[in-house]
């Protein structure tokens, strides 16, 4: 491992530069004040008029190559000015260039060179005009790159299109240069760029050459590709059961952490480890490393420490708790773990970890009789990679959510090796959580493609009961359409076996649907045909559990199945029997008779569940409820409170008393108010604020009359409704 961490540190240490090899950006125009001789001043936005005089004075724009200057219109057409016949007369201009050449240094990675930018040529490119893929040959001492500025002009078509390494970077300049904005590109020599042919108007832009004004090392851009094939080499030579977590250098907030806002070399090297990890076939992912500490603050005694000591700022003396782990990951294709076990002696860093500021620090301040804690969060921008072997072993670590990911992850971007298959079946054979939670957030439509994906006929049968019922829930009826099709039929009949012999209601639930999805389907007639057979003695089974209420979906699909094949009495009658038994109240008014209201078919299945509606309706409908006779009311059937029931026993059972005052201490009365309130009695309470102590007054009502009133109403409407039918 020591052997490993030097490899690559040596590798990394080598990295100069962002990686970036040009930088494009836009900012509002300055006056040039761009003289031409015989000419005069330029004026912006450029004009056709102006343009043509520009032309005449200008000359065809050759290439270079090699040692040679070529003038060849099909390699390059467009005009050139040489930078002895122009001027700049506006002194802001020299400040628009070194802020210009500033901000490209540091895209570049150059911020620590003192780089100019020397006058080259201005070009003219008209309708047509055009420049192949070239790169820029040293035309000065010291040059390593070159600076394009398109001054503001009417034009479609032309744009700069510069690539290094197989990435590429687009400037197109058009409707910035249109609506009075200055454009400029920065870029390295070694970078191939081309423009693409102007389709009309006029395109003027100031070419640069960037040179390094100081000695030193000199300026060049970094082939990626070399390091990517040293840093393969290192991984290869040590392979490990371990993931290799290599610390960039420089610290990010979770809420700013992306590839792309990765600080100076970073990025850099951030690129080149994942390049060299997908060589070598392995995963990797940018994330963060946090390191947590917690203690207390120097000189955080009781008292005179600040305001109420929660200095921040402070430095922590005595540190009592603190871990280590990977919480946050940069968003990519290769899902996100939890569980990654590591220690510090493992990670790859070229810097002492904790030694630097904090990037988040917190203080709780003084708490009672506890005095003020700190909080510092170390947040480490690192790249972890990890073989497909480790990836098997991390797998059975994850939770439900994230194993499905990784599931999702195989079926479309990238196969599972032998060792990930393995640990996948073992998986959801056995190993996957069936916490709720998760379950509930969790996709787990990616079993079904898995299993197809892996053809294996026999999975799902092999699976215990209980997991073979969880995906029958869990996984939609469309993705499960999918293994019905796939699936030989005397293996789908026997799955569909285990599922109906011990089952949950919820799976006896689902079949309708299932049923209704698979019946235009040639391949699944035999399994819809034994399905619907089935359905009364699935429902009695249902039935006989306790009181589960169907869903409005399922009673749908089952007077569809009914419709849909003609069934007879002998199938509906039994079945609507069984679904009355689980029906109670609100489900009769909430799912039930709206379904039949809905439906408004004739069929057998329709006319049972209807007459059982019915006549439950009418039996309630003539039972109308009757006020109480007197003002005894019933005392709630509770074991709580039990000593304030007893005292407030002859009051309710009084045929008589309506109002009872109950002066006593507020701690009683809100004893005795607290009990009323807990419990559904016809009692309400008010509180009498005169005298000393106050008075509860405890009144009698009619509240479980007026409720079962109220219900009763709501019973005859729905007998309405359902008598229209």
């Amino acid at each position: 491992m020591k052997e490993l961490k030097a490899s690559i540190l040596e590798c990394l240490q080598s990295f100069k530069g962002s990686g970036k090899f040009a930088a494009v950006h836009t900012t509002a125009f300055v006056f040039p004040g761009l003289q031409l001789e015989g000419l005069g001043e330029i004026a912006f936005p450029f004009q056709e008029i102006q343009a043509r005089a520009l032309i005449q004075l200008a000359r065809k724009a050759p290439f270079g190559q090699g040692s040679e200057t070529i003038l060849d219109a099909n390699v390059r057409s467009g005009w050139e000015i040489d930078a002895d016949k122009l001027s700049f007369t506006n002194p802001g201009w020299t400040k628009f260039l070194e802020k210009a050449v500033n901000k490209v240094k540091k895209e570049l990675g150059i911020e620590n060179y003192v780089v100019e930018a020397h006058f080259y040529k201005l070009l003219v490119y008209e309708k047509g005009d055009f420049f192949l893929p070239h790169k820029d040959t040293e035309k000065e001492s010291g040059m390593f790159g070159s600076l394009v500025v398109n001054l503001p002009s009417n034009y479609e078509g032309g744009e700069l299109i510069i690539r290094f390494e197989g990435e590429e970077l687009v400037g197109d300049f058009a409707d910035n240069a249109a609506n009075y904005h200055i454009d400029f590109a920065a870029f390295y020599a070694d970078c191939d760029h081309e423009v693409k042919p102007l389709k009309s108007g006029y395109r003027i832009c100031l070419v640069y050459n960037l040179i390094q004004k100081t000695a030193g090392s000199k300026i060049e851009l970094q082939s990626i590709q070399n390091h990517v094939d040293k840093l393969a080499n290192v991984f290869s030579q040590h392979p490990d059961l371990q993931p290799y977590i290599v610390l960039l250098g420089h610290q990010y907030t979770p809420a700013n952490f992306s590839y792309e806002g990765l600080k100076l070399n970073d990025r850099y090297k951030a690129e080149a480890l994942l390049r060299a990890a997908k060589k070598l076939g392995f995963y990797a992912k940018l994330c963060l490393v946090t390191s947590f500490k917690e203690g207390l603050p120097a000189d955080s005694g009781y008292y005179g420490y600040g305001d109420d000591g929660g200095d921040e700022d402070a430095e922590m003396e005595e540190v009592y708790d603190e871990w280590m782990a990977i919480e946050h990951w940069c968003k990519s294709e290769i899902p996100n773990l939890i569980n990654v076990d590591f220690k510090e002696e493992d990670l790859i860093a070229s810097f002492v970890l904790d030694e630097d500021e904090p990037i988040v620090k917190e203080s709780t301040g003084y708490m009672g009789n506890y005095g003020p804690d700190l909080m510092h969060w170390y947040h480490y921008g690192a790249v972890m990679i990890w073989s497909p072997e480790y990836n098997s072993e991390l797998l059975k670590e994850q939770n439900t959510i994230t194993q499905l990911e990784w599931i999702e992850y195989f079926n479309h971007s990238r196969p599972a090796s032998d060792t990930e298959l393995k640990a996948v079946n073992s998986i959801l054979q056995s190993g996957m959580s069936t916490d709720k939670i998760f379950a509930k957030n969790a996709n787990f439509n990616a079993i079904a493609e898995w299993v197809v994906h892996q053809n294996d006929a026999d999975f799902l049968l092999n699976l215990e009961n209980e997991r073979l019922q969880l995906f029958f829930e869990k996984i939609t009826t469309e993705s499960w359409q999918k293994i019905w099709e796939w699936l030989p039929e005397n293996i789908s009949l026997k799955i569909l076996e285990k599922l109906t012999d011990s089952f949950k209601p919820v799976v006896i639930e689902k079949l309708p649907e299932h049923i209704r999805s698979m019946e235009s389907r040639n391949k699944t007639t035999a399994l819809v045909k034994n399905l619907v057979a089935g359905l009364p003695t699935y429902f009695e089974k249902l039935s006989q559990q306790g009181n589960y209420p169907l869903k409005a979906a399922a009673l749908s699909d089952l007077f569809w199945i009914e419709n849909r094949f003609s069934l007879s009495s002998s199938w509906s009658i039994p079945l609507g029997r069984a679904i009355s038994k689980i029906a109670d109240w609100g489900y009769i008014h909430k799912v039930m008779v709206p379904q039949l209201l809905m439906e408004k078919t004739e069929s057998g299945l329709h006319q049972h569940l209807l007459d059982f509606c019915t006549s439950y309706l009418l039996d309630r409908a003539h039972n109308k409820p009757q006020p109480p006779a007197d003002w005894s009311r019933p005392l709630p059937d509770t074991k709580k409170n039990e000593q304030i029931w007893e005292m407030l026993k002859p009051f309710m059972e009084s045929p008589d008393e309506q109002v009872l005052d109950y002066k006593k201490r507020m701690a009683e009365r809100e004893a005795v108010e607290d009990a009323i309130r807990k419990e559904k009695v016809d009692l309400t309470t008010t509180t009498i604020r005169k005298g000393s102590p106050h008075t509860l007054r405890i009144t009698k009502n009619q509240a479980s009359y007026q409720h079962q009133l109220q219900i009763w109403k709501q019973d005859v409407n729905l007998l309405k409704q359902l008598m229209t039918l």
